[in-house]
């Protein structure tokens, strides 16, 4: 009896360590998903038409471009192996071999020179390579894009998402709406699930030239009110959470469970004025506003300090971007400048969406301005009625922002100061200056750095004495995250790399 005890006894150890051996190889192969929050989805995934941040965000992990920007906004390669221009012209692109699509196909010449000239044709992409005026195949590794005139922001507009290398038989065969729904990129992460709705699955890529991601699923979810962004983080539902509010920062750095990434962004808000109506159209007017506008009170009262005052549309990590300047208050001088002005409406209007933030920041200038003796009143309009009468001048201030997505500033002083840029184009102000526009131009066609930086400064020192546009503040891109997130890789334009995530347990 007792050998039959002992050897059931024996039995049931071993069952429970067989068990317990069971239960944790079940752990060890349960399925690691990140999980990502994001305001708005994407339109489409279609590299050249997703020019919308949600858009962009997604497409990042689906798509190469030819060139990368890395963390000191340096040019990388990334599709292409090297490039050289060959003339002022002519940019000599060498193709790394061994790149495949998601559909298996490896990527060749011939997709690059389709998706180039494909991108010449759509609407997100046509304006950032408007100088490219053909593509030619060499051979089996090289691509030569040609352009009408020299152009040096070319390298850095390629960089952007909406720049993504796509299959030319695929596309053909398939057509462009379903490649917008269904895309087939090189990227780390291939799309498996979207019903058009609010969530996006992607599983690893296991042929990525940049490496297979060490997760097993990430997915994007669609969450477009922030506090409710900030409950899914909270609770686990999601391990990111793009977008966070100021006023989440403190709940987010209190909170053991999770860890904040709050660093400078690219984007730069500005209240503008319509140059082409009185007073609007005298810079001491402008000058004026800019000696009353409280930069920091708005930065502390809407963003909770987390940003910084901003006295140049060009963020200061940009080629030619300056520090910030003087942003004392100055009530006296901008007495004395209105007093050159003339004639002053005591009542103006400042246009701008109905986002709490802009509307509080609105009420800021509002109380600054009637420190001047002016009523302003603030009128919210829907976004789409925002961008149609801004673009052809029905307005007369503006509240307003601009993320420029790659570090030239030329996406910068380009669309939102050049006299061939007013309107929809993005020079909303109807700024017009000769001797501007003749920088503007010059340092588009300067292949020099530190020549074309010097260029960028000189010209921001004309806007600075015009102010057609006040830089207001530059706010910080606020991501919340779950603490057993790592290698997370920050992006200031937003379009934060997931490729070498992990989610420790």
């Amino acid at each position: 009896m007792i050998k039959k005890i002992a050897a059931l006894t024996l039995s049931l150890f071993l069952l429970g360590c067989g068990g317990k051996t069971e239960e944790k190889k079940e752990t060890k192969n349960e399925k690691v998903t990140v999980t990502v929050a994001q305001a708005a989805k994407p339109k489409t995934l279609d590299p050249p038409l997703a020019n919308q941040v949600a858009s962009m965000t997604v497409a990042r992990q689906v798509f190469n471009t030819l060139l990368a920007v890395d963390d000191e906004g340096n040019l990388i390669p990334e599709i292409a192996e090297k490039w050289e221009f060959e003339n002022p012209k002519s940019i000599l692109f060498t193709i790394k071999k061994g790149i495949k699509f998601h559909n298996g196909a490896e990527l060749t010449v011939e997709d690059v020179a389709f998706s180039v000239e494909r991108m010449r044709e759509k609407a997100g992409t046509r304006i950032l390579l408007e100088k490219i005026s053909g593509v030619e195949i060499v051979d089996d590794t090289h691509v030569r894009v040609l352009l009408s005139s020299e152009f040096s922001p070319l390298l850095y507009n390629m960089t952007l998402s909406l720049c993504g290398i796509i299959n030319k038989e695929d596309t053909l065969k398939r057509g462009e709406s379903e490649i917008a729904v269904n895309p087939n990129g090189t990227g780390p992460f291939r799309l498996t699930y979207w019903n058009s709705g609010d969530v996006l699955r992607f599983e690893p890529f296991e042929d990525s030239f940049m490496g297979k991601p060490e997760i097993d699923e990430l997915v994007f979810k669609v969450i477009p009110e922030g506090n409710n962004r900030l409950i899914a983080l909270e609770t686990g539902e999601v391990d990111i959470a793009y977008n966070l509010s100021p006023s989440d920062i403190k709940f987010v750095e209190e909170n053991k469970d999770l860890t904040l990434v709050n660093r400078p962004s690219m984007r730069t808000e500005y209240v503008g004025f319509n140059t082409e109506k009185a007073p609007f159209n005298k810079k001491e007017f402008r000058q004026a506003v800019n000696n009353v506008l409280d930069r920091e009170g708005i930065l502390s009262a809407v963003y909770d300090n987390a940003g910084e005052p901003a006295t140049s549309m060009v963020s200061p990590n940009m080629i030619g971007g300056k520090p910030t300047g003087d942003i004392s208050l100055n009530l006296d001088k901008a007495k004395e400048l209105l007093n050159k002005v003339g004639d002053i409406p005591k009542e103006m209007k400042i246009m701008t969406d109905s986002t709490p933030a802009n509307i509080q920041t609105a009420q800021i200038i509002q109380a600054n301005l009637k420190e001047l003796g002016i009523d302003l009143i603030i009128e919210p309009v829907e976004w789409g009625t925002y961008l149609e009468k801004s673009a052809i001048g029905q307005h007369e201030l503006i509240l307003g922002g601009w993320f420029p997505g790659t570090n030239d500033s030329d996406i910068v002083l380009y669309p939102l100061y050049h006299t061939d840029a007013r309107g929809a184009a993005g020079n909303r102000s109807f700024y017009s200056n000769p001797e501007y526009d003749k920088l503007a131009e010059q340092g588009r066609l300067e292949t020099d750095m530190e020549k074309r930086a010097e260029i960028y400064r000189e010209a921001q020192a004309i806007l600075e004495e015009d102010l057609p546009l006040i830089p207001i503040l530059r706010k910080n891109e606020l991501v919340g995250m779950r603490k057993n997130i790592t290698n997370f890789i920050f992006r200031p334009n937003g379009h934060h790399v997931l490729t070498k995530i992990k989610k420790v347990k």
